[in-house]
């Protein structure tokens, strides 16, 4: 976007006295008689990249999250903007989510009330906006003040676990207390059951993953894990004399038919793709691993040893 400006800027038969861009949502200042003249100019740069245009209606015109109001002695102000669309709907406060969360509803939108209105009068009317959409979405009386702590310029380390209700709220505590911070994330929403984006990728075609393989004339099996395709590792493991499964089917002359290798768990991450591989491997014992993958601490020995295998895919 920087050399696509730059080259329809510098181009322009009339050059622009304001030009500001977020990301790909642009601000202009420009004569309405040359409105439609530079539009088709900046549409002319590029055959992928084109531009629609919104112009100022009755002194107001939206940017972002930002209403620009032109007075007629020419200055400006800037309120709020919320689109025709837009309900109020937020986070409910008796939903099933950390209060931090819910918290972070009421600071965002006021810090936005604070930071966005340029005059006290249009700033009063957002607060009293936002306090009446609050209450709307669940929020009691006692919260709707809340104080942002200054945590200083310090860092903290930081980790991310599952929300439990009445459990996270305590390891949170006991987090706090040695120095860490932690933040909750959703482990099953509904967005997760029922959102599909793109197409259910072919289980041969997976990349990042833990596999179970198993013998198709005997018991042995073998538990693996990969950032490439299985079908990519799978040939490796045929036709490669340094791997134990190569050597099972050659020394008994038994099959293993790659369609049946199951899908355990995906896991991007290098570090813990081997941390789940070493768990399955404990859970499974597969006969055909010539070792347990990365060693574990002790701790998690009794623990692994009582659980079932995890669910494959």
């Amino acid at each position: 976007m920087e050399y696509f400006e730059k080259q329809a800027l510098e181009t322009a038969r009339n050059p622009l006295s304001l030009w500001l861009r977020y990301v790909v949502d642009t601000m202009t200042k420009i004569h309405e008689y040359d409105i439609q003249e530079f539009t088709d100019h900046i549409n002319s740069i590029d055959e992928h990249i084109k531009f629609t245009s919104e112009e100022e209606e009755e002194g107001r015109i939206p940017f972002l999250d930002t209403c620009v109001h032109v007075a007629d002695d020419g200055s400006t102000k800037t309120t709020v903007y919320r689109k025709p669309t837009h309900t109020d709907q937020y986070l409910n406060f008796q939903s099933n989510h950390h209060l931090e969360h819910k918290r972070s509803v009421v600071r965002t939108l006021l810090h936005r009330a604070k930071t966005l209105k340029s005059e006290e009068n249009d700033q009063k009317k957002e607060i009293e906006h936002v306090k009446s959409a609050l209450r709307t979405n669940g929020l009691p009386k006692r919260k709707e003040k809340v104080i942002v702590k200054d945590k200083g310029t310090q860092k903290r380390p930081m980790a991310g676990i599952p929300y439990i209700r009445g459990t996270s709220e305590v390891l949170a505590r006991v987090f706090r207390k040695h120095g860490a911070d932690i933040f909750h994330k959703p482990f099953n929403s509904i967005r997760q059951n029922l959102s599909k984006v793109k197409d259910k990728t072919d289980k041969m075609k997976k990349c990042g993953v833990i596999y179970h393989i198993q013998c198709e004339d005997c018991e042995n099996d073998y538990v693996g894990e990969t950032a490439r395709q299985i079908d990519t590792r799978l040939k490796e493991h045929l036709t490669r004399t340094s791997s134990a499964i190569y050597d099972h089917c050659k020394q008994t002359g038994h099959k293993i038919n790659p369609n049946n290798t199951k899908v355990l768990t995906s896991e991007e991450h290098l570090w813990k793709r081997k941390v789940k591989e070493a768990i399955e491997i404990k859970q499974r014992r597969p006969s055909l691993n010539r070792d347990e993958g990365l060693e574990l601490p002790r701790v998690f020995d009794s623990l692994l040893v009582s659980r079932d295998p995890s669910p494959v895919m």
